[in-house]
């Protein structure tokens, strides 16, 4: 059976980047090397790696201005895996890079071959044993699945963190000591600029102790592009936040909601970009996964969200997802890894690759 690695950091910012960069050096490197070939396939306009390194780092001053201890981490798994900081900012920003795939954006018309994240959020109310759940399929190129990694983080300052992440990457969700967990789905949205990257937003959402301040990070941020993101403490408080650049909405959660790859939201399908989605596959997933939360409200608990993450519906762009028959790891999407946080306990269940045919295992902070 296949298991995520687990590594342990602690210190300083500088110092736990530094020590994920030299533990990680390899994988970081073979990522950084490898990742670059798929955007230079699917790109058309920005396919030359000086080009695509210089979209990445016109982010960099929000980068640091919106965390300068998370940027300082940067610096040190640049420094720790031997390769200069935009590489390492170019690796942070893989998912900002799938902005530019739609045809009117420079990218080939790939959204045939396309899917994505499942994502979920149970309030104590919905589960069985009064417990918060939050939690994901990670939904990406097979290849990305040889970079997965969980990192078990003891900060010199501010709560430790259980945060699953690829290779070099701040971080893609998350739970903290304080009971304060995220999770997330793409959204493509028409308004996507200069500004915050994702993992710099995971990560110093999981930094904060208040569950207010968690939201504020996410909602208040200069963000630079869209996003669905399940935020939620151990308390009972919770939102499901659509978000674009520029903009945002909250929908409600009536005891759990599961999301998808599109906009819900009257107020967000606006900013939603053409050609990002041309097939049913993420109206199947949000149909499904929304249908087996409701059909059991005041009976979720952690087998039965471990089971939805299985469900093979519109096989293979179900919430499970699986490569088509003939295609490579490069374009084959895939379930990469799920994770399910209990928020209680401040745990992780993690599962690399399709949680169907691995098992998940238990990850305490």
């Amino acid at each position: 059976m296949k298991e995520i690695p687990v590594i342990e950091l602690s210190g300083s910012s500088y110092e736990i980047g530094f020590q994920h960069g030299e533990i990680l050096r390899d994988k970081i490197q073979d990522f950084y090397h490898t990742v670059y070939d798929l955007h230079r396939q699917n790109l058309t306009i920005i396919a030359d790696k000086n080009a695509l390194l210089s979209f990445c780092r016109r982010n960099i001053g929000y980068l640091k201005k919106y965390s300068p201890s998370l940027y300082d981490e940067l610096q040190g798994i640049a420094d720790g895996s031997g390769l200069d900081l935009d590489a390492i900012v170019f690796l942070n920003s893989f998912l900002e890079l799938e902005d530019l795939r739609p045809p009117e954006l420079g990218g080939k018309l790939i959204s045939t071959k396309l899917w994505g994240c499942t994502s979920f959020n149970v309030l104590p109310s919905a589960s069985k044993n009064g417990k918060s759940y939050v939690g994901q399929t990670f939904d990406m190129e097979q290849y990305y699945s040889k970079y997965n990694v969980i990192l078990k983080i003891n900060q010199n300052s501010g709560p430790s963190l259980l945060v699953y992440t690829l290779a070099g990457v701040l971080g893609l969700n998350g739970i903290n000591s304080k009971g304060i967990a995220v999770a997330i789905n793409k959204l493509v949205a028409t308004d996507a600029r200069e500004g915050v990257i994702y993992p710099f937003i995971i990560r110093n959402t999981l930094n904060q102790v208040r569950i207010g301040d968690a939201f504020g990070d996410i909602v208040f941020a200069p963000r630079a592009t869209g996003m669905n993101y399940q935020l939620a403490s151990s308390d009972g408080v919770a939102w499901t936040i659509e978000v674009s650049a520029g903009y945002y909405d909250l929908l409600p959660i009536n005891g759990a909601m599961s999301h998808t790859n599109h906009y819900i939201s009257k107020l967000m399908r606006k900013y939603e970009t053409k050609n990002w989605l041309s097939h049913g596959g993420s109206y199947v997933r949000y149909q499904v996964s929304n249908r087996i939360l409701k059909e059991n409200i005041g009976n979720i608990n952690l087998d039965l969200l471990m089971n939805l993450t299985k469900d093979h519906t519109n096989y293979p762009r179900c919430i499970c997802a699986h490569a088509f028959e003939g295609q490579d790891e490069y374009n084959a999407f895939t379930t990469i890894s799920s994770v399910i946080f209990d928020l209680k306990e401040r745990v992780m269940y993690a599962c690399h690759e399709n949680p169907c045919t691995n098992k998940y295992i238990k990850i305490e902070m």
